[in-house]
């Protein structure tokens, strides 16, 4: 990916062994919103202590699977959550839209209700990442947001956008 379509909001550490030669690797993890401010991208570089054999993956949350988890867990662990929230009287006239775009994003009706209270009361919080393509689709829709960044908050147990 190019600079013009990602921009990498945070980073993370784990570690595993070469495939090569066994010896410890040292993965780095990053997150980004993709340049069309359609997703997440992660992008995960491994590089042996030992052969130095360096390898780049790079895709979509979903893709790595079992990975996931993990890989979230240690972006979390290593740069906190973040929040993104909306004044409710600010943007009353457009809930409407707001609940469009959250059925847009797969939600059910009661989904989107959900999403919209808890938008506007303390706050939908995730990964940078995660909040700031949430915001971006929100002020799309001309809602004032706030995105609000909590380094290292270890005690929320799960992000949703």
């Amino acid at each position: 990916m190019s600079d013009s379509e990602m921009y990498v909001l945070y980073c993370g550490d784990l570690n595993g062994p070469c495939p090569r030669c066994g010896d410890a690797v040292s993965l780095h993890v990053a997150e980004a919103v993709d340049g069309d401010g359609d997703g997440v991208l992660w992008s995960i570089t491994s590089q042996c202590v030992g052969c130095r054999h360096t390898d780049v993956m790079q895709d979509r949350p979903g893709v790595f699977d079992a990975l996931d988890a993990t890989i979230r867990q240690a972006l979390v662990a290593r740069v906190g959550f973040a929040r993104v929230h909306a004044d409710p009287g600010v943007n009353r006239t457009l809930r409407p839209r707001a609940l469009a775009m959250f059925r847009r994003q797969g939600a059910t009706i009661a989904g989107a209700a959900h999403d919209y209270a808890a938008l506007t009361g303390v706050g939908i919080t995730g990964t940078p990442a995660e909040t700031a393509l949430l915001a971006s689709h929100l002020t799309a829709e001309g809602m004032q947001v706030t995105l609000h960044h909590h380094d290292h908050d270890r005690t929320a147990a799960s992000g949703s956008t």
